[in-house]
């Protein structure tokens, strides 16, 4: 993976800073962009790249040799880093909270860590459908130019990951929408691991 591991870790920690620093009166609008657009999609980052040296430089017939399940291979590793991500996000989301009192880290929670996880999955899934990194990182970088343009507008009829929630506050649509998203990231969870375990490569 290289240098690219620390790209989630550069995002998150460019986020802290805009947190820490901003005198800006929009400062929770344009956070909440930031968690939405930059922030939550790199948790499809190493879900990708992950799988980089299996089908990129042809490592998966060694990898697959080895005694231990697709399972392992795939959600297992996955997860794992997922859960490395996690840690680092939640950082962001506790910096949120001390330089703005009046926003719930269980809101923030709410709203941001089920796209998280849809993401994450997604990145898997698409990885393991394609077994080319360019696919799931233009899929991806198109989505968000989409959705950032319209802003959850009718204008891209495609499923809103995001909240748009300019407050960061949580409301019964919003709470919906998250688990939408949950049941959405572990269905293509059980997608790519399907996928991977009918390959085998």
């Amino acid at each position: 993976m290289g240098v690219s591991y620390y790209a989630p870790f550069v995002a998150i920690l460019l986020g802290i800073i805009y947190v820490t620093f901003s005198s800006s009166p929009d400062v929770i609008q344009y956070t909440s962009n930031i968690l939405e657009f930059v922030a939550c999609p790199f948790a499809a980052w190493w879900s990708m790249y992950l799988f980089y040296d299996y089908y990129e430089d042809r490592a998966s017939e060694v990898l697959f040799s080895y005694p231990l399940s697709s399972f392992f291979h795939g959600i297992i590793r996955v997860t794992s880093f997922f859960i490395v991500f996690l840690v680092a996000f939640f950082i962001f989301l506790v910096t949120i909270t001390i330089k703005h009192p009046d926003i719930s880290l269980i809101d923030l929670s709410v709203l941001y860590v089920p796209q998280t996880i849809l993401y994450c999955y997604l990145g898997f899934a698409l990885m393991v459908l394609s077994r080319n990194i360019l696919f799931p990182l233009l899929i991806l970088v198109a989505y968000m130019g989409m959705k950032y343009w319209s802003m959850g507008g009718n204008m891209f009829p495609v499923y809103n990951v995001m909240s748009f929630s300019v407050d960061m506050q949580v409301s019964d649509e919003l709470i919906a929408l998250s688990i939408k998203n949950i049941i959405i990231g572990l269905i293509l969870a059980i997608v790519g691991h399907l996928i991977m375990s009918k390959r085998k490569v």
